[in-house]
């Protein structure tokens, strides 16, 4: 005896059944599903770790200050606001800044202290580095929160902030968003190549006298042409094109080779479209996060500094606000380049399979 109810529901029961069977064997649902439960659970591990890692700040002007004394009390009880970086002056203090090695530079009076306790209002000099990440903005009412606490007033001292690039807060968030446009190239191939592998398009360029490694070079440049143009078009929009161009290019160039290689691996690796994308969509996340939470303190803050996506965001943040050099930025040249040569061989080896099997 059939359990099908007749008529209308009869019809519905029988659709149902049959999207039940094939979505639940389709790989894009599982990532469709998983991925909010992941990122659900990432947020709450990030947000009862502890929050922003603390900025790194100097202080000069003054020998041993009472703010630092403080500080270094407050370790006893728990996380410090701020990590104290000795500086022997104001001068190392700006050579140490405008390297990135610490976020900011606290100038102080030599009578500091002894007026700020006589309750008159000494002045204080806050420099820092907007290309340092949200803890640097952070800085200033940090500083004015320990002097209120070190004076016991509800305004105790003038302190002035100036940031170092001339930059603002949206600019200085524009590599991690220039990042996400050379990442997405990781979802252009996945699916036309699965496509084209079960449509037999692949097959009919495979026959020609292409070869191979010319076959990935083309589709690789095809990524690096949008992800490069797309990455100069954010940066242009929003009057930052400015720094070192020259590493800035060649920056893009080789983050969107990367991620375009990998999306084409993954589009000859799974056969099924639906799959290559959603797996294309599984890593997308994960290798973008470094870009957005490397100021992270705990383990997240620990995982996201050493991600690809890490070092290229912030390889493009000291080239166009730091008069970052190719010098400098070697490790992080090195890396992606043998990172597009590995996907490239990776590449024609999954083709090769690719062509065997056809």
């Amino acid at each position: 005896m059939s359990l099908k109810p007749p008529g209308l529901l009869g019809n519905l029961w029988a659709l149902l059944s049959k999207e039940l069977h094939v979505g639940f064997r389709s790989a894009s649902i599982y990532v469709l599903l998983g991925i909010p439960l992941v990122v659900s659970l990432l947020m709450r591990v990030m947000l009862s770790d502890g929050g922003m890692k603390a900025p790194r700040l100097a202080v000069v002007g003054q020998d041993r200050p009472a703010m630092v004394r403080m500080l270094r009390e407050m370790g006893g009880k728990g996380r410090r606001p701020i990590k104290i970086v000795h500086t022997r002056d104001e001068v190392e203090g700006q050579d140490l800044l405008h390297r990135g090695k610490i976020q900011g530079l606290l100038v102080l009076t030599p009578d500091f202290d002894q007026t700020l306790a006589e309750g008159e209002r000494p002045q204080a000099l806050l420099y820092f580095d907007e290309a340092g990440g949200s803890s640097a903005y952070g800085l200033h009412s940090v500083v004015r929160e320990l002097f209120r606490l070190q004076a016991g007033q509800k305004e105790p001292a003038r302190l002035e902030a100036r940031g170092i690039r001339g930059i603002t807060p949206w600019q200085a968030m524009l590599p991690a968003w220039v990042v996400m446009v050379l990442l997405s190239t990781i979802t252009l191939m996945p699916t036309s190549l699965a496509t084209e592998r079960q449509t037999k398009t692949l097959h009919a360029v495979l026959v020609t006298p292409i070869g191979l490694g010319e076959l990935v070079a083309g589709k690789c440049l095809f990524g690096v042409l949008v992800g490069s143009l797309g990455g100069l078009g954010v940066l242009a929009a929003n009057g930052a094109l400015t720094g070192n161009i020259p590493l800035v290019l060649a920056l893009l160039v080789l983050g969107s080779a990367v991620a375009t290689l990998l999306g084409i691996l993954i589009g000859l690796l799974v056969e099924s479209p639906q799959g290559a994308s959603g797996l294309a969509t599984g890593l997308y996340i994960p290798l973008l996060w470094g870009a957005f939470f490397a100021d992270l303190s705990g383990a997240v803050g620990a995982a996201s500094r050493v991600t690809p996506s890490h070092h290229l965001a912030l390889g493009l943040r000291q080239a166009l606000y730091s008069e970052g050099s190719f010098a400098s930025h070697w490790p992080v040249l090195a890396g992606l380049g043998a990172g597009v040569i590995l996907m490239a061989v990776l590449g024609v080896l999954a083709l090769r399979r690719a062509e065997e099997r056809t």
